[in-house]
């Protein structure tokens, strides 16, 4: 857009809203009061009063108008970071101050010294949203402002085009709306060498980005305060951009971070009796040391995916034998031999191009020092050290974080979070010049150990998940720029002298929500499992919803569908899921679905992209943003007609090639056969999404769509009755592929039944074939496993629960679920044998389908749109149940109790704004129904205005408010 255009276009926006502006609070629009547990991070002194979103003002083309700067022109390495500084003077006060701010990839900013946040959120070519920050006021002086920027291109949360910074402070003066700074070639910027460039990444896919091994030694204590003297740095480079991508405010809240309880587990020493050495490649080494007497001499050493160390360690210029370590050492190869008293040599020589790890015994050895140093790859070092449990050798004390103080070196201390979490440990830490801090995070402890494989080696060689810092001899602040996941985290400490880390805290990264939904019940191991749904959430809900905090961090579309069903019972935010659909939109490319956003790398998944649609109707529903749908209803008009192109021409249904399954559907990692062919899950889907796609293109208008689409679900229904369902088993088949129809499955029976094309006279019928297949009577694990994995369970208790079949579907739950509980689980895994694999996930978002089924099909409270509900109790599976669910103007709160099998009572309370219905599909002609103590229904009449008989039962209309309903009946022996 013509930034003339702009400029006018800001104008006239701010005549039009000047005067609801002027005079408001700026933290009108926050995105959401934080509770006791949602602070920002402790000990920070910041100018910032509050923090916002979306600004009250949006000036269209005062950001744009920011020059784009780095700290060089030359083509940027894979890793950089970039400090940045620009002092600006102002001679009046500046009122409702405001930062503007995006950079690629990750940034930190500080104003005056005082830490103001991190950001931004992911982006991708297409949208890039800047963060705003509320400064306050800022008086007539001096001030700074200081941003660290950290370019490092990932996978999973940007498409990166190269490094750089946007910045601006804006605010309100006694002459008008002024910018009062924005990026140019007056700010100060120096390349930072206290990051090595050549780190190996988290995951050598980087689908995260780099681990941060840092020389504290190289990067000044105080860059960022107004006192340091930036004259002798050079001035930022302006980039010139040939194609700018559009920015926008923020569409979502501001990350919180989170305090996190942590407990220490095991401390001790590592490897004592033994110097451990690090070698960098490709420098040969060589060193003398001296026998006193005969000795025993043991050498150790990683191979992980390298060749056997025979090859490049020598002992006198002779070879020595290896053998494997024990189960506990995972990758440690150990050589042991006799030598005599006198002088002898270790040589080292082709050495890896990650460098090599060893150590060597010291007792009876007199030895000059090994060459320590960081090195490229600081996980390996812990992978060989061998922790000893000492725990008196370690000093740990509380004040406001824990403390630890490590008098003798090396040596390790391992926390326990209690769960997986998604964030950053703070520490200040002590030590002489020349030490190192290796800090590592895992999700899980070797098996019958008490210790943690930040970086496992063979078990996983792609992952390596360890930070680390050159200690410089004074105190410093230290943390990593990017947020680290894990439940466990291994710090150790290596040098000459005590090192000391105070005020260790641990925070969590996440969307800042407050749960307002919970459940409760007679069953307490239901309760529990609950509430580890939510628990998975958090660390998987930051600025999106990501599939693993652990190894990806991706939006995989299937993954976001059952983590919003998640959040819509404990949360009730959809800023979230409005973002993610944006994103999904921009990355369909005619119609093609993306399975993921950003960089969705060519990923066909058809079953992610009618998912997408499905969230975009609930999102429809739930909100009624009409404007939002018609923005991408083209693109879901797009995607319709490129499904129709799947289509078999003769019977109408999708007909899917054979293909691997990111060319075709995943639906299930336990059903492959689902995702080719005329296959009935994914033909189940079709029909659900027709429907959703007609509801879609009714509200925004298109009548000719809304109609046509809505004609070829039910065509669709009828042909997959037709085609793929077996009346005399009551079942239908998996697929029909090149003329064979394979034989049923559970999944065709519960994506059947969960997106409504089994007939209503059959529904029970088919409940019971899925049951059968399942064998839910005699479940056997971890074997049966086999038949549903952990994603699909979402569409198994959503067929059970259409069916009504609650009690067989809790069997399922407290077997299935209760079986990883029984296993330690804090947090749902990737899928039920998570355990068994160091590559698949501990905390996996699309496993907490049991808490949205617990307060939908049990508690019975559904939210049918942004201020209205649904409640259909189950009566049945457990004796009473309670909880809550989040609308907008509140909670819908709902207690139900089957008091004897005569008497059942509900109670709900809702706020007075809303309207709702209370369903109950099981009635006789014996039944009585009271409302607040009158009779509303007896023998088969209803009593009251608003009650009325469907064929799924009695529906009760109601307004907000509390009220207690009775149904009374005749039991049956």
């Amino acid at each position: 857009m013509d930034k003339r255009l702009q400029i006018l276009g800001g104008i006239l926006f701010a005549a039009l809203f000047l005067a609801a502006i002027v005079g408001s609070k700026r933290n009108a629009l926050l995105p959401g009061h934080a509770d006791e547990d949602m602070t920002v991070e402790a000990g920070s002194t910041s100018l910032l009063t509050s923090t916002v979103y979306l600004p009250l003002i949006v000036y269209p083309g005062t950001f744009s108008q920011n020059h784009p700067v780095w700290a060089h022109a030359s083509n940027p390495a894979s890793h950089e970071v970039g400090l940045f500084r620009h002092t600006f003077t102002l001679d009046e006060q500046l009122a409702n101050a405001e930062l503007a701010i995006f950079a690629d990839t990750r940034y930190e900013v500080w104003v005056d010294g005082s830490w103001v946040g991190r950001g931004p959120a992911r982006f991708s070519r297409m949208r890039r949203e800047y963060d705003v920050y509320q400064l306050g006021a800022l008086q007539p002086d001096d001030h700074l402002i200081a941003v660290l920027v950290q370019w490092a291109p990932n996978t999973r949360r940007s498409e990166s085009d190269t490094p750089l910074l946007l910045s601006h402070i804006q605010g309100e003066t006694d002459r008008g709306f002024q910018v009062v700074a924005r990026t140019g070639p007056q700010w100060k910027a120096s390349l930072s060498g206290a990051w090595r460039q050549d780190a190996v990444p988290v995951h050598s896919w980087r689908l995260i980005g780099p681990t941060e091994l840092v020389d504290l030694r190289q990067l000044p204590q105080d860059w960022m305060s107004p006192t340091f003297s930036d004259d002798d740095w050079p001035v930022a480079v302006v980039k010139d951009l040939s194609d700018e991508a559009a920015y926008q405010p923020r569409s979502i809240p501001l990350l919180a971070n989170v305090p996190f309880t942590h407990t220490v587990i095991d401390a001790g020493l590592l490897s004592p009796g033994h110097a451990v050495g690090e070698l960098v490649a490709p420098d040969p080494y060589t060193f003398t040391f001296e026998a006193l007497e005969l000795a025993e001499f043991v050498v150790e050493t990683l191979t992980g995916t390298e060749t056997s160390p025979s090859r490049f360690v020598l002992l006198d210029n002779n070879g020595l034998g290896w053998e494997e370590a024990d189960a506990h050492r995972p990758d440690v190869y150990i050589a042991s031999v006799m030598i005599e008293t006198g002088t002898h040599t270790l040589s080292f020589a082709n050495v890896p191009p990650q460098g090599l790890t060893f150590d060597i015994s010291t007792p009876d050895i007199q030895s000059v020092p090994l060459p320590f140093q960081q090195g490229v790859h600081a996980g390996r070092r812990l992978l060989l050290a061998e922790p000893v449990s000492q725990p008196d050798s370690i000093t740990v004390s509380s004040g406001r974080g824990v403390t630890v103080e490590f008098t003798t070196t090396p040596a390790y201390v391992v926390l326990d979070l209690g769960r997986v979490v998604h964030g950053r440990l703070e520490t200040e830490v002590t030590g002489p010049a020349g030490a190192i801090v290796d800090i590592g995070w895992d999700e899980r402890l070797l098996t019958g150990t008490l210790r943690p494989l930040p970086y496992p080696g063979s078990l996983h060689p792609q992952w390596n998940q360890t930070d680390s810092w050159v200690l410089d001899g004074t105190t410093r602040s230290i943390s990593t720029i990017d947020a680290r996941a894990g439940r466990y985290i291994l710090i150790a400490a290596w040098g000459d002298g005590a090192i000391r880390l105070e005020n260790m805290l641990v925070y969590e990264e996440r969307y800042p929500v407050v749960q307002r939904g919970w459940f409760n019940s007679s069953d307490a191991r239901l309760d529990e499992i609950w509430q580890v749904g939510v628990d998975t959430l958090y660390p998987n809900m930051t600025d999106a919803y990501t599939d693993t905090p652990w190894r990806e961090r991706g939006q995989w579309w299937g993954d976001a569908y059952v983590e919003d069903h998640i959040n819509r019972v404990a949360f009730g935010d959809t800023k979230l899921l409005r973002r993610g659909l944006l994103f999904m939109a921009d990355a369909f490319v005619d119609g093609r679905p993306a399975a993921m956003a950003p960089n969705s790398g060519g990923t066909l998944l058809l079953d992610y992209g009618m998912l997408w649609v499905q969230s975009l109707h609930d999102y429809q529903r739930m909100t009624g943003d009409v404007q939002f749908t018609a923005q991408v209803y083209p693109v879901l008009c797009e995607f319709m007609a490129y499904l129709e192109g799947y289509e078999n021409p003769i019977i109408g249904l999708l007909d899917i090639p054979l293909g691997e399954w990111w060319e075709t559907a995943l639906i299930d990692w336990s059903s492959p056969e689902s995702r080719y062919g005329q296959s009935t899950a994914l033909n189940a889907l079709y029909y659900s999404t027709l429907m959703d796609a007609s509801n879609v293109a009714e509200a925004v208008g298109n009548v000719a769509n809304a109609l046509a689409w809505r004609q070829k679900a039910d065509f669709v229904k009828q042909q997959v009755n037709a085609y793929l369902y077996l009346p005399d088993q009551h079942r239908y088949v998996t697929t029909i592929f090149q003329g064979e129809a394979l034989s049923p499955s559970v999944h065709a029976q519960a994506w059947s039944l969960a997106c409504g094309v089994v007939p209503e006279q059959e529904v029970d019928q088919v409940a019971s074939s899925l049951l059968e297949l399942y064998d839910v009577e005699t479940p056997e694990l971890p074997s049966n496993v086999e038949t549903v994995e952990i994603y699909g369970m979402f569409w198994v208790l959503e067929a059970l629960g259409k069916a009504g079949r609650i009690p067989e579907a809790l069997t399922l739950i407290e077997t299935y679920y209760g079986h990883l509980l029984d296993l330690g689980a804090t947090t749902w895994w990737e899928g039920f044998k998570t355990n068994a694999y160091y590559f698949s996930t501990l905390s996996h978002g699309w496993g907490g389908s049991p808490t949205w089924f617990l307060t939908t099909y049990v508690l019975g409270a559904h939210r049918s749109g942004s201020n209205t509900w649904l409640v259909k109790p189950a009566f049945s599976g457990v004796q009473y149940a309670s909880g809550s669910l989040p609308l907008q103007d509140g909670e819908l709160e709902v207690h139900w109790e089957r008091q004897s099998c005569e008497d059942c009572e509900l109670e709900l309370t809702a706020p007075v704004s809303t309207t709702g219905e209370i369903v109950l599909p099981f009635l006789d002609n014996t039944t009585v129904l009271t409302l607040n103590g009158d009779v509303i229904w007896q023998e088969g009449t209803p009593l009251m205005d608003g009650v009325m008989e469907h064929t799924d039962g009695i529906h009760i209309s109601l307004q907000g408010n509390r009220h207690i309903l009775h149904v009374y009946s005749v039991c049956e022996d």
